[in-house]
């Protein structure tokens, strides 16, 4: 990734690698959690319920109303931006 962000002349105030290594220290890696059934009126969006219920993810922080409109599939959330800042606010 370092190589990548060197070649591609990015343009930052700081240094992206520091953040970087942040994110690759801090992620994790998981398989999507079999749903049983389609969750989503858009099919495309049940791989993210699915990584999401795997991780133990709290919310999913969306403005796609087919995920937002599930409101706390599995007991996650589904929030928009705007309500993530109201309730860390």
């Amino acid at each position: 990734m370092r190589h990548l962000v060197k070649t591609r002349a990015f343009k930052c105030r700081h240094d992206p690698h520091t953040i970087l290594d942040w994110y690759y220290q801090t992620v994790r890696l998981v398989e999507p959690a079999p749903l049983g059934k389609p969750r989503s009126r858009d099919s495309k969006d049940d791989p993210y319920l699915a990584c999401a219920l795997c991780a133990g993810a709290k919310w999913i922080i969306s403005r796609d109303e087919d995920l937002l409109v599930l409101q706390k599939p599995f007991g996650i959330s589904i929030i928009t931006p705007r309500e993530v800042l109201a309730r860390l606010g």
